[in-house]
């Protein structure tokens, strides 16, 4: 049987056929977006897909659901990666290599490039205080390119003021992701009670609205006028 609702298999791992295979079987197309062009697409499966059992339970009954592993295929033809995917019924469980959050790196020194790649691949791994840490990292750095000084981040975030000019949401969203890491380097929360996936993908996208509006903007207005005519 497919996977029920409600369904927690004995052994987590979803990599594992340890309840054995059953037969090959044709799936459809998935739309995921490719760990390795971070585009979005729809993925056929490399000939059939693996049909294999898990031994679980819904509540107390013990059941069987029933998985399926396939290679897939990115349709980007200048990228063809290929990734793994499980599948229980018709949602997508599992993907190798993960699936990344998308992020535009143009305008950004290769340091900020750097610290927002590993912040995402670090969600994309399930890292995710690992994640947030190199959001407020990213912070620090922000603090360092501008010249904003402080004897901490709280005291260079409130200089930073002072150094660029940005919406004041984004300000207050250098603040709530300083909290974000700080809790998440340390055992005791002081404001974030947990840190999950939620959490590392809310900082990350608030990041990339940061570095948009300080380093990218001004890249889009500059290449749309370029196209006026002359």
């Amino acid at each position: 049987m497919n996977v029920p609702p409600h369904f927690v298999p004995n052994e987590t791992n979803v990599f594992r056929a340890d309840g054995g295979f059953s037969q090959d079987t044709s799936r459809v197309p998935v739309s995921i977006r490719c760990p390795h062009c971070r585009e979005l697409g729809s993925f056929n499966a490399i000939g059939a897909a693996k049909a294999f059992n898990k031994t679980g339970k819904i509540g107390n009954n013990t059941v069987v659901g029933t998985y399926f592993a396939s290679m897939r295929i990115c349709p980007n033809v200048k990228c063809l990666g290929l990734v793994f995917v499980i599948e229980a019924g018709n949602a997508v469980v599992e993907i190798e290599p993960p699936q990344l959050l998308d992020f535009n790196p143009e305008g950004l020194s290769p340091r900020l490039q750097q610290t927002l790649k590993e912040a995402v691949a670090c969600h994309g791994a399930g890292a995710y205080r690992a994640a947030t840490m190199m959001v407020r990292r990213l912070l620090e750095e922000i603090c360092d390119e501008n010249k904003a000084a402080g004897a901490n981040l709280h005291q260079r975030l409130a200089s930073l003021r002072n150094a660029i000019v940005l919406p004041e949401p984004l300000f207050e969203a250098m603040n709530e992701l300083k909290a974000l890491g700080n809790d998440a380097a340390h055992v005791e929360a002081k404001v974030y009670d947990n840190i999950g996936a939620d959490e590392a993908q809310d900082s990350i996208e608030l990041a990339k609205e940061i570095v948009k509006a300080l380093y990218q903007l001004k890249g889009l207005i500059a290449r749309l006028q370029a196209r006026k005519a002359p």
